[in-house]
């Protein structure tokens, strides 16, 4: 009786182990899902940065021409 006892009492440890290990895995899950939540709202606020600087560029190049263009025409 007392070896059973003893081999449930080793069941249930191992059983909460378990439990303490899956949830451990569950967090760092977590983490890790955060900091790739992270990590691309960081890449696409870069790539919206370095979009709109490029259209604000190509704008610049655009309206510069065009108002030398009316600067020819005037002369």
């Amino acid at each position: 009786m007392a070896s059973q006892s003893q081999g449930i009492q080793q069941l249930l440890q191992a059983e909460k182990r378990a439990a303490e290990k899956v949830a451990d895995a569950r967090k760092r899950k977590a983490r890790r899902l955060k900091q790739a939540k992270e990590e691309a709202q960081m890449e696409v606020e870069q790539y919206r940065r370095e979009r709109e600087q490029e259209f604000q560029s190509k704008q610049q190049a655009v309206s510069g021409g065009r108002v030398g263009m009316a600067y020819r025409g005037a002369s």
